[in-house]
């Protein structure tokens, strides 16, 4: 079943089960949200927020991003464990442009709830609102040697694109490939 834009607010809130029998909610995220995402954020540790595309412990960050909800070119589900954000999934559109059928999938997920199978139930939500976003095509971005990123997206039927070497700097200046892997949804 392809879900319209009005449908979301039927989705949600959804519930499912973690690998290890933990209760996960699954709701859009709000601007209500702000505090406990950049909260989320800045309890990762520095080869996680390594890879993040932008600084989302950034308080005009997290702003730039609730206003990309607003003007729905993105759409983001929190995961919650009790009252607590454990990751969370967007989807990032730009409506106006060539590429409007092609939206960027970013995934994220707290390390205590690494390998209980939250990054693919996130994935999964994403996969099942983006046509209401008018996708027809998912992509995923990372540096090449993030291997597990690498492998989950693989497992969920993305394919390797391209590889841009040089694409993405370390903070400590060193330049990696930057790996772009797609699927059609």
């Amino acid at each position: 079943m392809v879900l319209a834009r009005d449908d979301l607010a039927y989705r949600y809130p959804t519930n499912d089960l973690l690998r290890d029998g933990t209760a996960v909610v699954f709701r859009p995220a709000t601007s209500e949200d702000r505090d406990s995402l950049i909260g989320f954020a800045r309890a990762l540790n520095d080869e996680d927020l390594l890879f993040l595309r932008e600084d989302i412990t950034s308080p005009d960050v997290v702003d730039a991003w609730i206003a990309d909800m607003a003007r729905g070119e993105t759409f983001t589900v929190v995961a919650e464990v009790g009252d607590r954000i454990v990751g969370y999934g967007s989807l990032h559109t730009e409506p106006a442009r060539w590429t409007r059928h092609v939206g960027e999938i970013r995934i994220n997920v707290h390390p205590d709830y690494r390998g209980t199978g939250l990054g693919g139930l996130l994935a999964g939500e994403i996969r099942a609102i983006a046509p209401a976003f008018g996708v027809r095509t998912l992509s995923a971005q990372m540096p090449v040697d993030q291997l597990t990123a690498r492998t989950v997206f693989e497992r969920l039927g993305f394919r390797h694109q391209a590889i841009l070497p040089g694409w993405v700097m370390d903070r400590d200046g060193r330049d990696l490939d930057l790996l772009i892997m797609a699927r059609e949804i």
